[in-house]
């Protein structure tokens, strides 16, 4: 399990236009924004969506990349990142 949830966003314009926002670390999901501010910001529900749906399936975060740049970080909510460090003990 990482020690910071802070992932990396990589923003790409797409052909109306808009701000593209991924997260690579997490392979899925997509959100944009008609600025790169506006992206950010949905970004960060993204994120927590990304987080959640990992808890929800009982997978492991993924250890987030480097920011590089042109890759800003996104600080999820910090409700989803307390969370994401308590795991459901399963009773068979």
């Amino acid at each position: 399990m990482p020690d910071s949830y802070n992932y990396p966003a990589e923003i790409e314009r797409d052909e109306d236009g808009r701000c593209v926002v991924t997260f690579p670390d997490f392979g899925w999901g997509a959100t944009d924004g008609a600025t790169r501010d506006e992206a950010l910001l949905e970004a960060k529900d993204l994120l927590r969506e990304l987080i959640a749906t990992a808890i929800r399936e009982g997978e492991d975060l993924p250890e987030p990349s480097r920011a590089g740049k042109g890759k800003p970080l996104v600080v999820p909510p910090v409700q989803i990142a307390l969370r994401s460090n308590f795991r459901p003990i399963r009773i068979s």
